[in-house]
């Protein structure tokens, strides 16, 4: 029974102390909303919020600070290696997935000059087509002139024959 009393008591210590840690951590955060800090620089701004908020879920996962940590010099280091390689990991993968990405666009790239160049020659032609139907189109006409006038000089001189005639009938 005495080592049940112990284990309660220590659960109560225990409670009354995550109670308390959450209660600074709340006023801590509730500091730091006060006396945000601000630049005018966006970036800066952005760090300076990813670094508090880091902080606190540090303060939830650890509940306690970093300068509480009693880390030794060589497990700091080693814990900055660790992250140090995790990070170099990450931007492997990024770097590798920005470059498949760009060769991806400019194959797309390449593809629609491709086919830009296949409609602008396609467009020529056309332009080409119309053209030289034009031109057929003016040398058809002119010839129709041509044969037109030939008729009519034809008539016209036909009927002058026939009025000289007649003219001369009436003499």
């Amino acid at each position: 029974m005495d080592n049940r009393k112990k284990i309660k008591q220590q659960n109560n210590i225990v409670m009354a102390l995550k109670k308390d840690n959450a209660e600074l951590t709340k006023q801590n955060y509730d500091l730091m909303k006060k006396y945000q800090v601000k630049t005018s620089d966006p970036v800066v701004n952005d760090v300076i919020d990813r670094i508090f908020i880091r902080h606190q879920q540090g303060m939830e996962k650890f509940k306690r600070t970093m300068s509480q940590n009693s880390k030794t010099i060589p497990e700091w280091i080693e814990e900055t290696i660790e992250e140090n390689i995790d990070a170099i990991s990450y931007m492997s993968t990024l770097k590798d997935r920005i470059v498949e990405r760009e060769e991806k666009l400019l194959k797309d790239i390449d593809i629609m000059k491709d086919e830009l160049t296949i409609i602008t020659l396609i467009n020529e032609k056309k332009d080409q087509e119309i053209e030289k139907l034009k031109l057929e189109k003016v040398e058809a006409v002119e010839e129709a002139l041509k044969v037109a006038d030939k008729l009519m000089i034809k008539k016209v001189t036909m009927y002058e024959n026939k009025l000289a005639k007649y003219g001369k009938e009436k003499k």
